[in-house]
């Protein structure tokens, strides 16, 4: 019994450390769309330039296209909840209202950006974890003129 316990025991050392990995980088995808889609409601939706977004973004950098959510956060993480304790995973839902979408189209493979607003109603990838991870589909409710 000693013997097993001596032999498992650095076993666990080495696997102990691995569990908080599991534990504190679950929400790592949400973490990462709210960095890279959410603006926040502090600052107008018409303050929000392209142009600054994709340069300021590390991740944006040289991309063509890219969509942005203006929004409250707990909108979006609501979003995944199937029941006030259960969360849905690896499926795609319809947010329940429109949100208000910045759309950025690289300008002939120049640094600056043409920009779309408007109220649209966006279907989230809800990952395994139960955290929105992905803008799968928008559908344009109404163009939204600056």
């Amino acid at each position: 019994m000693s013997s097993s316990l001596k032999v498992l025991h650095p076993l666990f050392v080495l696997l102990f450390p691995l569990c908080g990995l599991l534990i504190h980088g679950q929400n790592l995808s949400w973490k990462d769309f709210m960095k890279q889609h959410y603006l926040r409601p502090t600052q107008e939706f018409g303050q929000y330039k392209c142009n600054v977004l994709m340069r300021e973004i590390e991740a944006l950098r040289g991309k063509n296209t890219h969509t942005f959510i203006y929004t409250l956060w707990h909108h979006i993480d609501r979003i995944c909840f199937k029941s006030w304790k259960e969360r849905y995973s690896n499926v795609y839902i319809w947010a329940r209202s429109p949100i208000k979408v910045l759309k950025c189209f690289r300008k002939n493979f120049k640094n600056s950006y043409k920009e779309r607003r408007s109220y649209s109603y966006v279907e989230f990838h809800c990952s395994m974890n139960g955290y929105v991870d992905s803008i799968e589909d928008i559908q344009l409710l109404e163009v939204i003129s600056v």
